[in-house]
């Protein structure tokens, strides 16, 4: 709440919408992974101070000066969307988002010197029909758009006033109440000290588009006082230096963060370590295939020589977590704070309006659809991260960065405590390697839902095995995050529902499935029962919606459940049992249509070794149970329906687990299971 609060003063780091480079890469991924690595920061004095004191701080402003920026608002001379949008939201929560109309579409508050840079994400809504797709003459450079900027400018000197403006934006102003025509606009406006109403207007056609309004040659919100409103006295007094002051407190909070983390690695191996690697996948900005090849360079940490205080989740998010989010970081550094245009008629598309039907239009229930015909909860999550990071997608990679690692640490701790750390690093960086090497590399920050119900689902069993002696905060948040797995991806139920299997230690071996009597005694009764209720209380719920919006009480009416099921005769007249295969290969392969593929080589051999656990075969036997269950269960969607386009994305679930077990095999028949941690 914090950092995100938009602060009332324009600057570095000073909150959503985090668009700039130094707000989405400080702010949007360093802190929170610092919080994740290192939970226990926020304990310290010196990071609750700095919470408080910019908690404090941005009250303070909120109450005593006025807002920077300009009111810009955009006019489409045709409706945008559904409910006859003419003036569409930008993603941004420092204007009237919640209005209809907005004042403004947006706020400005700092230069726009290209055409992605302006706020115009809603270019991707047309037509007014949901579903349809959109066509290319509605985006520019074919789409006219009018655009006003209201403001005010309080100068301390005398000086000139201008405007940049490229060929396809013809603007006009009123400074003061007289009129003032481009070209003397552009070649500036001579301004006395003081406080000036300005206004522009204009319009956008084709797509060379330009918008720097200047003082004396520097941007206006550098050089001066540029407010929504007449600013008072104080402003002109807090200006010169305040806006540095937020931008100093989360710098300290970064910096205690880091500090916090180095101090409990205490170990130069690991320390040097870790920053190369940060270096290295930091390098690979622009230098795709470099990008993609950052696992492979993390798995030197099996080499190192580590204490044990540091072969634990800890050392695991030191040396591959934050190496591999700063790779991720690389990837999307030329998407902050520019809009994306996505590929018209597809799910990322269709996703992306759900979430402006949401959170910009109100319909929070209803959310686009009253049947779900696509899968349900993502689009509350991509209008979420929309409102953090402005129009730019940059933080859907992000998100799909962090669940792509929740996954990597998942398979980290199995192998770990099945086979030792070293196994474990491998594991991980082997997860991490079959998500960038592999097929599925094209859906980070694709907005889909595959990889969010995966992350979501590791989420949740690391965090029932973590609450089995009855740790409510964990089984609390666990049950939270299967339901909305389930809620992500409909079809990922089973795999989501396998979650209550982590009720068992991770040292229950799954050859010992059939005697009951003696893994039953060992299941925590109250992980057991959280995900129960969680799964329980997550299909009433989802059932209740559908009966409001349809009538029927069917949580799965509406939805793809019967297009895509594999017992039925296709228009091409493939049989239920060709279905069933076909399916099942497409999963296995990674690859639609089913081919033979290297790398999928894991998957099929975890799926194996889950298989030869279960018969009981020797050391495979030794491999825990509720881990085998998760991966049988996972794979069990392929025998009730079959997905369509985008290769890879239904065995993306898959990755971790199969993994885990792969590697986890492989450590048991060559030597003796290691003495591990504890489940």
């Amino acid at each position: 709440m914090a950092v995100l609060w938009p602060a009332r003063l324009a600057g570095a780091l000073d909150g959503a919408p985090l668009d700039t480079r130094a707000d989405a890469l400080v702010i949007g991924l360093a802190l929170p992974a610092l919080l994740a690595i290192h939970p226990r920061v926020t304990r310290g004095t010196a990071m609750r101070a700095m919470i408080v004191a910019l908690l404090v701080w941005k009250s303070l402003l909120a109450a005593t000066t006025t807002a920077d920026g300009w009111c810009l608002r955009f006019t489409s001379p045709v409706p945008l969307f559904i409910d006859n949008v003419l003036v569409p939201h930008a993603w941004d929560v420092r204007a009237d988002w919640r209005s209809e109309p907005p004042r403004c579409s947006a706020v400005m508050t700092r230069a726009y010197r290209s055409t992605l840079e302006f706020p115009v994400w809603f270019f991707n809504l047309p037509p007014a029909t949901l579903q349809q797709p959109a066509d290319e003459t509605e985006r520019p450079p074919y789409a006219t758009l009018d655009i006003t900027l209201s403001g005010y400018l309080q100068v301390p000197a005398d000086g000139s006033f201008a405007v940049a403006v490229a060929d396809d934006l013809r603007l006009s102003a009123t400074i003061d109440g007289r009129a003032v025509d481009a070209a003397e606009l552009a070649a500036g406006v001579a301004l006395r000290a003081g406080m000036h109403d300005i206004s522009l207007a204009g319009t956008l056609t084709g797509e060379r588009w330009l918008l720097i309004p200047t003082w004396n040659g520097r941007v206006v919100w550098d050089s001066a006082i540029a407010t929504m409103a007449a600013p008072a006295a104080v402003d002109g007094w807090l200006r010169p230096w305040a806006r540095w002051v937020s931008t100093s407190l989360v710098g300290m909070m970064l910096a205690i963060g880091a500090r916090d983390v180095l101090l409990r690695a205490r170990n130069g191996t690991a320390i040097a370590a870790a920053l190369t690697q940060i270096g290295i996948a930091s390098a690979t900005a622009g230098r795709t295939m470099l990008m993609r090849m950052v696992p492979v360079l993390l798995a030197v940490a099996v080499a190192l020589k580590l204490p044990r205080r540091l072969q634990n989740m800890f050392g695991a998010q030191l040396l591959l977590g934050l190496p591999f989010l700063a790779m991720v970081a690389a990837r999307g550094l030329e998407d902050i704070g520019r809009v994306t245009w996505y590929t018209i008629g597809d799910d990322w598309w269709l996703f992306q309006r759900f979430a402006y039907r949401i959170y910009l239009q109100g319909y929070w229930l209803e959310a686009g659809e009253p049947a779900f015909w696509f899968q349900p909860f993502y689009r509350w999550i991509a209008g979420a991260l929309h409102l953090v990071f402005g129009d730019s997608s940059v933080g859907e990679l992000f998100w799909d960065g962090a669940c792509v690692m929740m996954g990597a640490l998942f398979a980290f701790h199995v192998t770990r405590v099945t086979a030792g750390f070293r196994w474990g690093v491998m594991a991980a960086a082997l997860t991490l390697a079959l998500f960038t090497l592999g097929p599925g590399w094209y859906l980070f920050g694709r907005g889909l839902s595959e990889i969010t119900s995966a992350g979501l689902t590791y989420a949740a069993a690391l965090l029932v095995l973590r609450g089995r002696n009855a740790h409510l905060i964990s089984l609390s948040i666990a049950g939270v995050c299967v339901a909305l797995a389930f809620y992500t991806r409909l079809n990922n139920l089973p795999f989501v529902v396998a979650v209550a299997a982590f009720s068992l230690p991770l040292r229950q071996p799954a050859g010992e499935w059939r005697s009951w009597r003696r893994w039953w005694p060992r299941c925590s009764p109250s992980a057991l029962a959280a995900v129960t209720i969680a799964v329980v209380l997550a299909i009433v719920l989802f059932s209740l919606r559908s009966y409001y919006f349809t009538g029927n009480p069917n949580p799965l009416a509406g939805t793809q459940a019967g297009a895509r099921s594999v017992w039925q005769t296709t228009d091409e007249g493939l049989t239920p049992a060709q279905n069933l295969v076909g399916s099942l290969l497409m999963v296995l392969s990674m690859s639609d249509p089913p081919r033979l593929e290297p790398r999928a080589i894991p998957i099929v051999t975890g799926i194996a070794v889950a298989l030869l656990a279960l018969a009981g075969v020797r050391r495979f036997r030794a491999l825990p149970l509720n881990v085998v269950v998760l991966c049988v269960a996972g794979i069990t969607g392929a025998f009730v329906a079959r997905g369509s386009a985008y290769p890879g994305r239904f065995s993306i679930h898959l990755i971790p687990v199969t993994v885990a077990l792969t590697v986890s095999a492989v450590a048991l028949w060559l030597r003796k299971p290691h003495d591990g941690a504890r489940a």
